[in-house]
């Protein structure tokens, strides 16, 4: 009997010890599985110009600092009409004796089409169908938007400019990971853009926050610059080569043709509010809210 209390003690001291190390293993337990687990937002983001010569002119832009680059994990958001391929039309066989002109450039067509993404994972003889409750980085319809309206009044105020509007949804990785999503301004593709750059989504662990990186630059017609430095601009990755161009811009121009205006900047987001980037020559507005995916 007189054993009994110890005994009783250590029990309860060991009951303690097992439930706490329970506990903590559960916590690690759920923090790996919300680790694991994807985190999908959809995201809207228009970008326009702030007309204002007195915004502009208030600062000297150097040229080249910081230089214009591209990230290299870069990719265009598709639209409902990239995803509607057929593989089979789009497949030109390599028939090196072949000396037609006519499917030759036939070949040489459909090889521009299969440059500009996305490009299907596999071969198929069927419709590349578009899911748009579940593919990544497929623009919208412009009844989800919740822009409409902020996009009506920039185009039709005279001190702004509309260049650039998306609407899409992703998974948001860390840095490491996070694909960029080229930008252009609409009018680009058929000419030089007057806005080309990137925009990042990723997601800081740390502050478990969501964070765009705003890398943009404004090119602006300018017949006469008072210094004689040039702005080089970056060739659009070869990956990004736009068929309507058949080519990749030119990467370096004459500085009595343009000047540029860059924009670098990189915001944490609160998940359901707008935010804006504000620069002398342009403005970013964003959203990011958090989106579950149907589960197949």
């Amino acid at each position: 009997m007189p054993n009994k209390p110890p005994l009783i003690i250590n029990f309860y001291r060991d009951s303690r010890f097992i439930l706490g190390a329970l506990l903590a293993g559960l916590t690690v337990l759920f923090s790996t599985q919300a680790a694991g687990q994807d985190r999908w937002f959809q995201i809207e983001a228009t970008v326009f110009t702030n007309e204002s010569r007195f915004g502009r002119d208030a600062e000297y832009w150097l040229p080249n600092q910081p230089e214009l680059s591209f990230p290299e994990n870069i990719r265009r958001l598709a639209t409902v009409q990239d995803q509607l391929l057929i593989e089979a039309f789009l497949s030109a066989e390599d028939d090196s004796q072949e000396t037609d002109a006519s499917a030759n450039e036939e070949t040489q067509r459909n090889q521009r089409i299969l440059s500009m993404g996305p490009e299907p994972e596999r071969a198929t003889d069927e419709f590349r169908l578009f899911d748009l409750l579940r593919d990544e980085y497929l623009n919208l319809p412009a009844r989800l938007s919740d822009f409409s309206q902020t996009n009506r009044a920039l185009e039709q105020s005279p001190d702004h400019k509309l260049l650039f509007h998306g609407h899409w949804r992703q998974r948001v990785v860390s840095a490491d990971e996070a694909a960029s999503i080229y930008i252009e301004d609409s009018r680009g593709r058929n000419s030089r853009p007057t806005l080309n750059g990137s925009l990042t989504i990723r997601f800081n662990e740390q502050k478990d926050r969501v964070v765009v990186d705003a890398n943009l630059w404004l090119i602006e017609a300018a017949g006469d610059i008072e210094d004689d430095a040039e702005w080089t601009l970056p060739e659009i990755p070869t990956a990004l080569n736009d068929p309507a161009n058949g080519a990749t811009r030119s990467a370096k121009n004459p500085a009595s043709s343009f000047r540029v205006y860059p924009m670098r900047q990189s915001r944490e987001m609160r998940s359901n509010e707008f935010h804006y980037l504000d620069h002398p020559a342009l403005g970013l507005i964003i959203t990011v809210r958090p989106y579950d995916p149907p589960i197949e």
